[in-house]
């Protein structure tokens, strides 16, 4: 049995009929320290200062959003962290830097879409132009993938509710008869508040089992 927060609930012998999927640290692994060691090279900035601005700086919430260029965004960075000697190309090679491959997860994507090609796979993040180009042009595997729903063309960020219900549109089911997974909890909650299988991501192996219980077996 699967109880959503409203409490309602679900049998989990209930088909999956659309599998959604958060990116970072779930389809490809990243670490933000790396950006931060990347960057020291042209000024001094702490590794917990660099996270603060990605995750939840004006700047880095309008980049995710859609509401700057790429090259606003690198201007406007360059400028307030007082990296005045780093050009273009080198402000995003360690902008992309972040991002290494996690197969496991790549694997899973491939016998998914082997094994159930009817099971439409949707892409749902918070992310920014550069950094899916990025990741779209280095993994391949991420062109398995049916549908993206991403804040910079949603112009929102996650848990807010648009950035899911343009997924169930696209899925094209009802919302509990899709799938999702994402490593923060609260958006897990939100999901779940929306009628969503939602469930925490913690690994491969963890995923797989839950896929199991859910009648998708890998």
């Amino acid at each position: 049995m699967f109880r959503n927060i409203k409490g309602e609930i679900l049998m989990e012998t209930e088909k999956i009929k659309a599998i959604l999927f958060d990116l970072g640290n779930v389809l490809v692994r990243f670490d933000l320290a790396i950006m931060a060691k990347g960057y020291s090279k042209y000024a001094r900035i702490p590794d917990e200062r660099i996270a603060e601005f990605v995750m939840s700086s004006r700047l880095g919430e309008w980049y995710m959003r859609g509401k700057l260029t790429s090259s606003e965004f690198y201007r406007k960075t360059a400028a307030f962290f007082k990296m005045k000697k780093i050009s273009y190309d080198e402000f995003y090679a360690v902008w992309n830097s972040i991002f290494s491959p996690y197969r496991e997860m790549e694997d899973i994507v491939r016998n998914l879409k082997k094994k159930y090609p009817h099971i439409p796979l949707i892409i749902v993040s918070d992310t920014n132009e550069e950094h899916f180009n990025f990741v779209r042009k280095e993994y391949e595997f991420i062109d398995l993938v049916d549908h993206f729903v991403l804040s910079q063309d949603i112009g929102r960020l996650k848990p807010h509710h648009d950035m899911y219900n343009a997924a169930i549109t696209l899925a094209g089911v009802l919302p509990r008869e899709i799938f999702y997974t994402d490593d923060r909890e609260d958006l897990i909650r939100k999901a779940r508040a929306m009628g969503l299988r939602a469930y925490q991501f913690t690994g491969h192996e963890a995923l797989i089992k839950q896929f199991e219980k859910l009648g998708v077996s890998l």
